[in-house]
């Protein structure tokens, strides 16, 4: 081993010593420095890479482990996780900075999912599916959200350590006044997830009509509207967003972690504009890359897959520029999409004996590691992923500028 990598304990056998050199050493040679210093383990010792105290541990449990990292492929190490062939533990976040030097070139996975499904089957026969791939997993994402809304989405944080239930409060807050809601004013909202923004507005006497594609989330949010005696003010239904037809023109939309799998921009500004009274609002809140697909493959394989996407804002900024719509006002979100992610994989973790009893081991290292790695790539210092909030106005008829907030 060189000075770089000293080994700080013997490897089980001269060629498992080999294979986590070999590892380290390509690990280097992609990365050129390393965000953090980290230890390997296996049963027969740990090797070191970096200098200083380590940040992490990877654990390799079996040939399986010690194979997928000497790989480099982000989605063979993702699998090996998943399967429990690996762990990590320790500051799990900066451990997903690595990624930077794995490589992700599953082309095949890619384009079936993003162009040959869609072109042969058709988007509208496949979106249902591709939904309930992540959201109708039984609820389980509610062990890592908070307890009041159980928001999906990031919370806003003025204070690094507040809790997800304040922040989550004061995003809902946030979106409500900027929509301009009145009592007895009508809210669209695309995607309702499980009820937090349904509920936050239905108490405050708008009435919500919410669309989902996740049986799971219209089971729980209307048996939530329900139980807090809401029913005549809200009701989520079974419904694409493309297919919409409500007859009628909404005060607000609300679009909350939704416009990733809406990634045909021009049709959704087209839909808001017909679907808005002159003068409404839209609020959305996205995570954004710095290239049209960033999508990596384990999230294309495991979470989103099809035509999901982080928002590409080149495009994303051409539709509105071409649309009915104005940009109203834009909002970074990158801090507060960390630290939700940060605490939501924290919680997920406190409830971890819940989550395996109820959904198994697979289940809980999955969500895991979409926490951890979302965490990461929101404050990763190459910035290629970041957040947004947005506010879009469709104008009023004959109004020279926008309303004021």
């Amino acid at each position: 081993m060189s000075s770089e990598y000293p080994l700080v304990a013997g490897a089980e056998t001269a060629r498992e010593g080999a294979a986590i050199k070999t590892f380290v050493e390509r690990l280097f040679a992609r990365a050129g420095k390393l965000p953090c210093s980290f230890d390997v383990r296996t049963p027969g010792g740990v090797v070191r890479a970096g200098d200083g105290a380590p940040e992490f541990e990877l654990t390799i449990h079996n040939n399986d482990g010690l194979s997928a990292l000497k790989s480099l492929d982000e989605l063979h190490i993702a699998d090996a996780y998943v399967r429990g062939d690996l762990d990590i533990e320790g500051d799990v976040v900066k451990a997903m900075w690595l990624r930077d030097a794995l490589f992700d070139d599953n082309r095949w996975l890619k384009m079936l999912n993003r162009k040959l499904l869609p072109l042969f089957v058709g988007r509208k026969k496949l979106n249902p599916s591709w939904i309930a791939k992540h959201y109708d997993s039984k609820n389980i994402q509610l062990y890592a959200t908070d307890d009041d809304y159980h928001a999906y989405t990031p919370g806003i944080y003025l204070d690094d350590e507040e809790t997800l239930e304040v922040s989550s409060e004061r995003k809902y807050q946030f979106a409500f006044d900027n929509l301009g809601l009145n009592a007895g004013d009508e809210l669209l909202e695309i995607g309702c997830g499980w009820g937090g923004m349904t509920q936050f507005c239905a108490k405050r006497g708008v009435r919500v009509t919410a669309i989902t594609l996740s049986k799971d989330q219209l089971g729980y949010t209307n048996a939530l509207v329900d139980r807090l005696g809401l029913a005549d003010k809200a009701r989520a239904t079974y419904q694409d967003f493309f297919t919409f037809e409500p007859g009628r023109r909404f005060d607000g939309i609300s679009c909350m972690g939704v416009i990733e799998d809406l990634s045909d921009y021009p049709k959704v500004m087209e839909r808001f504009a017909s679907l808005l009274k002159p003068g409404a609002r839209a609020y959305l809140d996205f995570a954004s890359g710095k290239v049209p697909f960033a999508t990596s493959s384990f999230v294309t394989k495991y979470i989103w897959p099809g035509t999901f996407r982080m928002a590409y804002m080149p495009q994303l900024m051409e539709a509105i520029d071409r649309s009915r719509m104005q940009l109203s006002a834009l909002w970074n979100d990158r801090r507060n999409y960390y630290l939700w992610a940060k605490n939501g994989q924290l919680r997920w973790v406190q409830n971890k004996a819940k989550i395996v009893a109820e959904a198994g081991e697979e289940m809980y290292r999955l969500f895991r590691l979409l926490f951890m790695g979302t965490a990461g790539v929101m404050n990763n210092p190459n910035y290629d992923v970041t957040a947004y909030r947005m506010l879009l106005e469709l104008p009023a008829e004959g109004a020279v500028g926008l309303r004021r907030s």
